[in-house]
């Protein structure tokens, strides 16, 4: 696969994503898989690891927490 911004290679790895909500929470998942250009690197999350971190997000928002890191791979 191909990096859609320099068209160089995508290499597997993982990545945080950091989600920063209403009322100043912020949310941080950590280790998602991710597809990552060699060269700029650049990140993509394939749509069911991205429906999976959503969930997460979703729950921790709904349990209170105010500020928090998620494993992706304890969590998910």
């Amino acid at each position: 696969m191909k990096c859609i911004y320099c068209k160089n290679n995508l290499k597997e790895g993982k990545t945080a994503l950091t989600f920063q909500m209403e009322n100043d929470r912020i949310i941080v998942v950590k280790d998602v898989p991710a597809l990552i250009c060699e060269e700029c690197g650049e990140e993509s999350i394939d749509i069911k690891d991205s429906k999976i971190v959503e969930q997460l997000v979703h729950k921790a928002l709904s349990d209170g927490i105010k500020m928090g890191f998620i494993e992706y791979y304890n969590a998910a």
